[in-house]
């Protein structure tokens, strides 16, 4: 099933597409479209679907925010129907040369991506005939992720920074540490609204995102003390009080995981052990 949405916010357009094999969708993905500019691409299992709701509009540029599958799935055929020039960050444009694999869990929720070679890297700023957009790194969900600024309007185009204040599994690549620095990065911006690609945030989004910082930095901590203490990640995931989603690390083959929380905090701290040698 694939389920649609539009939500308009002063001149920004936000289509959401949701798909499952069975039933209502869970989970779904924004693409934001303002003043000719298309964020991001949406996910290939909604592609027929995604390009009949943006057919009508004048998109001159595609600005693509980190590799992951549901911000990059149909970069082909929009690049094919529009003829436009589609940016990223260099780091993001290396990805795609060669993106990593994907696990069955991905492939069902959102499909997989094609290789795409021609992304333009941008490091500092996008412009479109209205407004300029600050591009600043966000790294932790995924190391090439940016989010894009209007200092003006004061809108954040935020990736997967935010998703939500609580997180129920985690990608095995993801860095809590770097998330964490993140956000405290972003939360200095003068921002009244977070057009988050999964659940944008209209009113009081600091709020939100500080909901989230807090529940890292409290999650880090946990596991920093009881490593310390000589526990190992079983121990740890134990001593938490954790629960595992078993059908979705199953059908991940580990790749999204809660112990994948646990692994990253623990990867993150003896990071910064060797980095104070």
């Amino acid at each position: 099933m694939i389920t649609k949405e539009e939500q308009n916010y002063e001149n920004v357009r936000g289509y959401r597409f949701g798909y499952h094999p069975f039933g209502k969708p869970k989970l779904s993905a924004y693409v934001y479209f303002i003043d000719g500019l298309l964020i991001d691409t949406g996910q290939s299992k909604v592609r027929k679907v995604l390009l009949k709701s943006l057919n009508d509009l004048p998109i001159e540029q595609i600005f693509i925010t980190h590799h992951h599958e549901d911000h990059t799935g149909n970069i082909l055929p929009l690049k094919e129907k529009f003829q436009c020039p589609i940016y990223s960050s260099e780091k993001c444009a290396e990805f795609m040369h060669n993106p990593p694999s994907l696990s069955f869990a991905q492939k069902i929720t959102w499909g997989d991506r094609e290789i795409y070679q021609d992304l333009i890297p941008l490091d500092d700023h996008i412009t479109t005939k209205e407004h300029s957009f600050e591009i600043i790194p966000i790294p932790g969900h995924a190391s090439d992720m940016v989010a894009l600024y209007e200092p003006e309007k004061k809108w954040l185009f935020s990736a997967d920074l935010y998703i939500n204040s609580y997180i129920g599994y985690f990608l095995n690549s993801e860095s809590i540490a770097q998330q964490i620095t993140s956000i405290k990065k972003i939360l200095e911006y003068d921002f009244k609204v977070m057009f988050c690609n999964h659940n944008p945030q209209l009113n009081n989004p600091k709020a939100k995102l500080r909901d989230k910082l807090n529940f890292l930095e409290s999650a880090y901590s946990s596991v920093s003390e009881l490593y310390q203490k000589g526990l190992n990640e079983n121990e740890i995931f134990k001593a938490l009080e954790l629960k595992e989603n078993w059908l979705v690390k199953f059908l991940s083959g580990g790749m999204l995981s809660k112990m994948n929380l646990i692994r990253s905090s623990i990867r993150d701290i003896e990071s910064e052990k060797e980095n104070h040698f």
